[in-house]
């Protein structure tokens, strides 16, 4: 069956051919007439430098927006990173004067043992030698056990949100907070660990682990990540106990539900440092224990005084 007339290939897209054939707008093809026929000229291209110039004064003023946006961020990283450089700068004095106490305290401890050898005091000497291993001054060697805690690798949520083991909840669960640090630590000490120090800083009855803002403080000393638990015990019942008490499930319900990362070891040696930043809070002289008879023309002789450390 054969059409009565031909059609045109392009009879289907009339759109598209009325566009490319009269791309002119029949309402302005219409004012051009009259134009003509009112004996005027055709529109020109006056208006183009002025179109050119007020794009140029727009994209001026956009610009100028841009800046003047962008330096409040700059002066604030500029401020960011002034304090970050005061603060490493302050670290820095901390941690040069740390080490000047710990030298002068080393001085002051052999000067100490050196006079009460002389004036026959051991016993004093062996006591003072028992405070300090207590208040935990002096650095400590033995077997013990290594507990590392890092954050997750990524943003976690529980599997089981009944399992939640921090009453707390936080923008990210995979975080390593103080409160994990505190019971972990709990947890060695009710196992059984005589010195336990995080990341070198040395927990004493005086070191408490705390917060500031997203950082964790021991002492008001920062720390990094990931956080190393030193602890000195029996190497024999200090992991086990660790594990079967409230410090170990903690800590397994941290890497189960949240994938905080975790690792615990047993060493042969390790070594906790004393913590320098113990003073003398309370002295008081010592009699000695050898007394000679001395005449009455002559003036009396006393013993140099001692001094017995209390640290808090």
């Amino acid at each position: 069956m054969t059409p009565d007339r031909a059609q045109r290939p392009d009879g289907s897209m009339t759109l598209i051919t009325e566009m490319m054939e009269r791309p002119l707008d029949p309402g302005y093809a219409a004012a051009a007439g009259r134009r003509r026929e009112a004996g005027l000229t055709p529109a020109t291209g006056h208006r183009s430098p002025l179109l050119i110039i007020v794009a140029v004064l727009i994209g001026t003023m956009l610009g100028a927006s841009a800046l003047a946006l962008r330096t409040p961020t700059i002066a604030a990283s500029k401020v960011k990173l002034d304090l970050v450089a005061r603060v490493e700068a302050a670290r820095a004095h901390a941690d040069a004067q740390t080490r000047l106490i710990a030298s002068l305290r080393d001085q002051i401890n052999t000067a100490q043992a050196a006079a009460l050898v002389q004036q026959s005091q051991v016993g004093l000497t062996t006591e003072l030698s028992k405070l300090e291993l207590v208040a935990g001054t002096v650095p400590v060697t033995g077997p013990g056990l290594v507990v590392t805690v890092d954050d997750a690798t990524t943003k976690a949520e529980p599997d089981v949100p009944n399992a939640n083991p921090r009453t707390a909840i936080g923008p990210d669960q995979g975080k390593v907070i103080a409160r994990d640090l505190q019971i972990i630590a709990n947890g060695l000490w009710a196992a059984g660990a005589e010195a336990i120090s995080i990341n070198g800083h040395r927990l004493t009855s005086r070191a408490a682990i705390r917060s500031a803002g997203e950082a964790i403080l021991v002492d008001y000393r920062p720390l990094t990540r990931p956080y190393v638990i030193t602890a000195i015990g029996d190497p024999g019942s200090l992991g086990v106990e660790f594990a079967d008490n409230s410090g170990g499930s903690y800590l397994q319900s941290l890497t189960s539900n949240y994938q905080v990362r975790s690792d615990v070891q047993s060493r042969e040696s390790v070594v906790v440092p004393g913590e320098p930043a113990l003073s003398l809070r309370h002295a008081q002289p010592v009699t000695s224990a050898v007394t000679r008879p001395v005449p009455r023309t002559s003036a009396p002789k006393t013993s140099a005084p001692k001094t017995t450390e209390t640290s808090q």
